[in-house]
């Protein structure tokens, strides 16, 4: 949290144009994968997961899809956002609550959870 505040003050600072992505879906996948890939530590944590008992693979199938998405349009929106990450634009990816959706969302203690329709 502190580094996207950080960030949104340069852009405020700068006077920075962000590009807004409206989507109804993101279907962005399962993170940890893709996240230590982003990081270069994959191979680290492979080798290191087996002192703890634990096996690289077969933690990653444990992560639930988020299921914010269906198909094309949700996997389009995910890869817009990561593209313009990769370049570095300044942007932002919103979406929209729909009671018969494909998730369905709960307010927890002031945050949002999501949950996967199966």
């Amino acid at each position: 949290m502190h580094c996207w505040i950080s960030t949104a003050e340069t852009y405020t600072r700068q006077k920075a144009r962000t590009v807004v992505y409206f989507s109804a879906e993101f279907l962005l996948g399962p993170h940890l994968g893709n996240n230590l890939l982003n990081l270069g530590i994959a191979e680290q944590v492979r080798q290191a997961l087996p002192e703890l008992g634990l096996i690289y693979d077969e933690l990653l199938r444990q992560e639930v899809e988020p299921g914010l998405g269906n198909g094309g349009l949700g996997r389009l929106a995910a890869c817009f956002l990561d593209s313009m990450a990769t370049l570095e634009i300044p942007s932002l990816g919103y979406g929209i609550r729909y009671e018969f959706g494909i998730f369905a969302q709960e307010i927890v203690n002031g945050w949002q959870e999501e949950k996967t329709d199966k």
